[in-house]
């Protein structure tokens, strides 16, 4: 039996800019809720880097900012900088 329900929608998560999935911690399960979101491969992400220096060189960076926000269903959304939602897919 899965923990979560049939009826909640699956929103995009990707970064509109480098496709990456978005991180974020919203543990307020509240309509209207909202917290940072970030870029998986934004420097504030958490992130396994590799040991090896020549590895080191192909991590990716992007600063996509923007805010997860809880819907009513439960599900999370995800608003770019300018306020607008991300496209669902």
């Amino acid at each position: 039996m899965s923990y979560f329900s049939e009826n909640i929608r699956q929103w995009n998560n990707r970064c509109p800019d480098c496709g990456a999935h978005i991180t974020f911690r919203l543990n307020n399960g509240e309509y209207g809720a909202t917290s940072i979101a970030r870029c998986g491969n934004n420097i504030g992400s958490t992130r396994d880097i590799p040991r090896d220096k020549s590895d080191r060189r192909k991590i990716k960076l992007c600063d996509w900012r923007g805010k997860a926000v809880r819907m009513r269903d439960g599900s999370v959304r995800f608003k770019d900088g300018n306020g607008r939602f991300l496209i669902e897919w």
